[in-house]
């Protein structure tokens, strides 16, 4: 099966290297590109630290060696392994989403290390949370519609964005299945599809196992 694939790198070539073992074809077509931002690392330091993805971890920098001593919440193993191998000492692994990391925090000051767009969450009370943005992630267009038969989708920002270019470029929404890592990505992506799927949990293991086996 020939499947897009539109998420931003470096993790759109792991996951087309993931679809190729298991006999897929993968058209990899980024729809986010991930770019630093500039920051400043705050004088009083945090309880603890979040991490919402693996491209928070990548941008952050050098600037943050000085809270890799502090205790750090990821929001999923893939965001945990990223924080460890970057050095970040004591990382705890989170649930899979930013609301479902914050409601099963203790009270305290948390500083969010996270991308310039980010989900909108309800903050527990107890909860003293403090965010900066270390990178941003602008849109990308699709620039000619790709003969696949399915479609990845890794976040509601992704889901949405190629829903537009797709409907954009005259491609036909019912020829086409989704496959997404939530439900909110899911729903981000509307209807109309042939099929449309979210995966049990929020991570790239569970959204590909979701896949028909290759002929």
């Amino acid at each position: 099966m020939r499947i897009l694939v539109v998420r931003p790198q470096p993790g759109a070539d792991a996951t087309a290297a993931r679809l190729a073992a298991l006999g897929h074809e993968a058209v990899v077509q980024s729809l986010l590109e991930t770019r630093p931002l500039p920051w400043v690392v705050p004088t009083a330091l945090p309880d603890a630290v979040i991490l919402s993805s693996a491209a928070a971890v990548r941008h952050a920098g050098a600037q943050a060696d000085a809270l890799k001593a502090v205790p750090a919440h990821a929001v999923g193993e893939a965001t945990a392994r990223a924080a460890r191998a970057a050095g970040w000492i004591d990382v705890s692994t989170g649930p899979g989403t930013m609301q479902a990391l914050l409601d099963g925090l203790a009270a305290g000051q948390y500083l969010h290390l996270a991308g310039a767009d980010v989900t909108a969450v309800v903050v527990p009370p107890g909860l003293c949370l403090t965010r900066i943005a270390v990178y941003e992630t602008p849109l990308q267009p699709l620039p000619a519609l790709p003969d696949i038969a399915a479609v990845l989708l890794h976040s509601p920002r992704t889901a949405s964005q190629f829903a537009a270019e797709w409907d954009r470029l005259g491609g036909q929404r019912a020829a086409l299945a989704l496959f997404a890592i939530s439900p909110a990505t899911l729903a981000a992506a509307g209807g109309g599809w042939g099929s449309a799927v979210a995966a049990l949990k929020p991570n790239d293991v569970a959204l590909l196992a979701m896949l028909p086996k290759a002929l």
